[in-house]
């Protein structure tokens, strides 16, 4: 039903001729009815001002909610422990990343938290990237360190810088490095040691796993991941890549840095040889736009 009900201009000529024709003839004495009277003007405006301004009713939860895991979070360094944005906020472009899942098994999870704790003694502003998966669901909390690996969440294999890309080329990109690997052979990886970085802007720094085995296999991965980059101009992967997965970082481009990893020698020296020997299955290729999270499985 209309809001607002318009009667047509040819409807109003006819009453005005019922009108005046009735002006002409007198009114019969006694006659207990009378004609309602037409509004003026400005009755009239003030009558669909009203109307005009009567609230519609909320959108229901089902539209609101459709696009909530793309919202963007404030800037707010005390809640993301002290990360500050990489690249100022531009409305309509994502960030986006694509990795490799790396659960860790009981063992290795044993390993890199000694290894973590080594860290701390050192910089004691790192901060574990082992998190409790539960912890991580809440986006208004700071994560926890997983305390098992069974809570722990994955580690990750970069296969892409930071790509930057328009909202209506999402769809399309996922579609594409969903249809590049779906039909990829999964493969098994291992560490040589721990290595730092820091990322482009000195903003922060990692210790990092690094790849051994299965250093090949990646490298095919990267050339397929590089074709899609830069069919929608984006940056290639670094040159003469050094695949790695990082398990702890801290706030600033040298906290972590040789010195750190240094101090990690002697017990590197004791887990070396079970660091080197925890092998790893990449069984997924997964990637991030804004929160929303998505992946396809090797075969």
């Amino acid at each position: 039903m209309p809001l607002v009900d318009y009667g047509s201009s040819s409807s109003e000529d006819e009453n005005e001729d019922k009108v005046s024709v009735q002006k002409d003839k007198p009114e019969p004495v006694g006659n207990s009815q009378t004609k309602r009277p037409r509004p003026s003007s400005a009755e009239s405006t003030s009558t669909l001002s009203k109307r005009t301004k009567t609230a519609l009713p909320p959108l229901p939860s089902s539209l609101t909610d459709l696009f909530k895991d793309r919202e963007r979070p404030p800037d707010d360094p005390e809640r993301f422990q002290g990360r500050i944005r990489a690249r100022p906020h531009i409305d309509g472009s994502w960030p986006v990343h694509v990795y490799l899942e790396v659960k860790l098994s009981t063992e290795l999870f044993d390993i890199v938290s000694a290894l973590i704790k080594t860290a701390q003694k050192s910089a004691p502003s790192t901060i574990s990237l082992l998190q409790s998966i539960d912890s991580t669901r809440d986006k208004k909390e700071v994560p926890v360190e997983a305390k098992t690996a069974v809570d722990a969440s994955e580690l990750h294999i970069s296969l892409t810088r930071p790509l930057y890309l328009q909202e209506l080329h999402l769809g399309r990109f996922t579609s594409d490095v969903r249809d590049a690997f779906k039909n990829k052979k999964r493969f098994n990886i291992s560490f040589s040691g721990v290595q730092s970085f820091s990322n482009e802007e000195g903003t922060r720094s990692f210790l990092s796993l690094r790849v051994g085995a299965g250093h090949a296999e990646i490298e095919g991965l990267l050339a397929d991941m590089d074709v899609i980059a830069e069919r929608y101009s984006q940056p290639k992967f670094y040159d003469d890549p050094q695949f790695h997965a990082s398990f702890a970082w801290a706030v600033g481009g040298d906290i972590l840095n040789g010195k750190t990893v240094a101090t990690m020698t002697e017990l590197e020296g004791e887990l070396g040889h079970d660091l080197r020997h925890c092998s790893v299955a990449v069984r997924r290729v997964a990637w991030k736009t804004g929160q929303r999270v998505g992946s396809v499985a090797l075969n």
